[in-house]
């Protein structure tokens, strides 16, 4: 029930989703303003490294409830997986993920 109290008071019933990947990834994670949106999940699984992802939706979970999970907070954690989406050197990605959220 803890999903559900994030979901907008005008979300359609017929097209509601809940995630159960992890208890500890905040359900703005896996939030979609529109079908053909990315989240934050969808991000780091598309990642192409060999960090565990586990371990990275722990570690951005945490950091999500040990923080405030704010609109800003949330475009930040995205351009900075979309910023690693788009470097070629895995060995650097991994690096950076280590560095900055593991």
């Amino acid at each position: 029930m803890a999903m559900l109290e994030d979901v907008p008071a005008d979300a359609a019933a017929d097209e509601l989703m809940v995630s159960t990947l992890l208890r500890g990834v905040p359900p703005a994670f896996v939030r979609l303003d529109d079908r053909d949106d990315e989240t934050i999940v969808s991000k780091v699984i598309a990642l192409d490294v060999d960090v565990a992802k586990v371990d990275l939706f722990i570690s951005l979970g945490r950091v999500a409830r040990e923080g405030v999970l704010t609109e800003e907070s949330l475009r930040e954690m995205d351009r900075f997986l979309e910023n690693l989406g788009g470097l070629e050197d895995v060995e650097g990605i991994e690096q950076r993920i280590r560095d900055r959220l593991l």
